[in-house]
């Protein structure tokens, strides 16, 4: 079943004022999303791409956001906590600010916006515990990397080791050995700041699981 799109449904508060997606942004790979936008707080909607969420800590351990999904949405809802992220491939998106968006919804809508939000991430959680409690970092490595992959985020990882522990929430030298295992199964090879896939079929092999393509990433520990 199709995800809601959120994205687009937070769009649509815009129409009025002429504001679509031929008015979005292009993305680079390991660019940060702001909280902010002129000083205020914002909302940021996913077109397309692949980020991971930051923590209040800092850490790139809330999960992944892909086409649809919104960054910051708890602004409009007036909660405290800033959410921001950095771009794990090129994508597109736009930044609203979240007070003019509350203010263009209606009730019902905005219910609807912040269910839908609230959803996503919590399957995504509950995969991704069942997930850090059954598979040793490589695996789960290689899980990252298919997820991406199956969000249309392409064969390119845009995070260096010290970034993957920050997302995987486990030891840098857990990332070194995964990687080589990883490279020495012929599966990726590393570049410069990235992990590039070049046997999917040999990553699906090590991942050990069918892997989600609603992964969240969120809040592991290892």
């Amino acid at each position: 079943m199709s995800k809601p799109p959120l994205a687009r449904l937070l769009l649509s508060a815009f129409a009025a004022q002429c504001v679509d997606e031929g008015d979005a942004h292009e993305a680079t790979a390991g660019e940060n999303i702001s909280a902010l936008q002129g000083g205020e707080p914002a909302v940021t909607l996913i077109l397309s791409g692949v980020a991971a969420r930051r923590g209040s800590d800092g850490l790139l351990s809330r999960g992944l956001a892909s086409e649809d999904d919104a960054i910051n949405f708890d602004a409009v809802m007036g909660e405290a906590e800033r959410e921001t992220a950095v771009w794990l491939t090129p994508g597109r998106f736009l930044s609203v600010s979240a007070r003019k968006l509350a203010q263009k919804m209606d009730r019902d809508t905005l219910v609807q916006a912040a269910l839908t939000d609230l959803r996503r991430r919590n399957a995504a959680l509950q995969v991704e515990l069942s997930r850090h409690a059954t598979l040793k970092v490589a695996q789960r490595l290689a899980a990252l990397m298919l997820d991406v992959r199956a969000r249309n985020g392409g064969d390119l990882l845009a995070l260096r080791q010290t970034e993957l522990s920050d997302l995987m929430a486990v030891r840098r030298a857990s990332i070194s050995t995964a990687c080589t295992e990883l490279c020495a199964a012929g599966a990726v090879r590393l570049r410069r700041g990235a992990i590039q896939i070049i046997d999917a079929g040999a990553l699906r092999r090590l991942a050990g699981e069918p892997h989600s393509t609603v992964t969240d990433l969120a809040r592991l520990r290892g």
